[in-house]
């Protein structure tokens, strides 16, 4: 590393206590930073090497579907097969752009980033198009946790949006930190409805049905976030994803049961799985 006040050229490798004794010497801009990351709080460590937390929700969303997408493709609507594969592209992606930049290939994980847009539009587009599908079911064979799952997913989805435009912009500007935690809560998001299956599929004495585990699912998912919350704050700075998840997770909690038993979000549902239909 370059010393800008001695023109010498400091080894990266030291004896203990040799940057501390620089740093009071040569308090440069360098060196403190050098400084800071040699004593940086271990709490860090999630998000600088984040891929068991993508790993853990890859692995949790596949044996979420299992029994009702993976095991019957055959018999799988064209709708449910672009967001399944489309979903699970999208959290296996960071495992890959993980390696990609452990082996150097830089630029191909720039590349294969900017590509990614156009997969978190399918994501998003193609999970539009299955809420509405829902909703239109909904219509003969009304279930107001149907309603539930409506409100809760789109405004999932537009959330969704917001966080992997939130790590397009952070790539940009080169915040790794803030990169990577937009991902991290943009892959909790579809890991809510894998939850709902494990529960209601391993666990039906706590959760009889879909209702139950959804809230299950959420308390999960709060204290996820609120872990790695704390994880970050250790490293002495919280980003704003996890936080903002957290949040939205709790006002789901809050507004699911009144905002599905409103006459008015009902007449939208009815209108969202109606709208340019030929048989409206």
């Amino acid at each position: 590393m370059y010393d800008a006040i001695t023109g010498a050229t400091v080894p990266l490798t030291d004896p203990p206590g040799a940057i501390t004794r620089r740093w009071h010497r040569y308090p440069t801009k360098s060196l403190v930073t050098e400084y800071l990351m040699a004593t940086r709080p271990r709490g860090s460590e999630v998000m600088r090497h984040p891929w068991p937390t993508f790993t853990a929700a890859l692995l949790l969303a596949v044996a979420g579907f299992w029994p009702s997408f993976f095991a019957k493709l055959a018999a799988t609507p064209l709708p449910h097969h672009l967001h399944g594969w489309s979903a699970t592209a999208w959290m296996s992606l960071p495992l890959i752009q993980y390696v990609l930049l452990r082996k150097n290939h830089r630029e191909l994980h720039r590349r294969l980033g900017y590509a990614s847009v156009a997969l978190a539009l399918l994501v998003a587009g193609s999970g539009v198009y299955v809420v509405r599908m829902m909703a239109h079911r909904n219509l003969t064979d009304f279930n107001l946790a149907s309603l539930k799952f409506v409100w809760l997913d789109l405004t999932g989805i537009a959330l969704f949006g917001i966080l992997v435009a939130a790590a397009v912009a952070a790539a940009r500007r080169r915040d790794r930190r803030l990169h990577v935690t937009a991902l991290v809560a943009s892959a909790f998001i579809p890991l809510e409805a894998a939850l709902e299956r494990l529960f209601v599929n391993h666990l039906p004495w706590l959760t009889p049905d879909f209702d139950a585990a959804l809230y299950a699912a959420l308390v999960c998912l709060e204290v996820a976030c609120a872990a790695i919350i704390v994880l970050e704050r250790r490293s002495g700075r919280v980003r704003w994803p996890m936080p903002t998840l957290l949040g939205y997770y709790l006002v789901m909690h809050v507004t699911m049961t009144p905002v599905a038993r409103s006459e008015g979000f009902q007449q939208f549902s009815n209108w969202f799985a109606m709208v340019g239909r030929a048989d409206r």
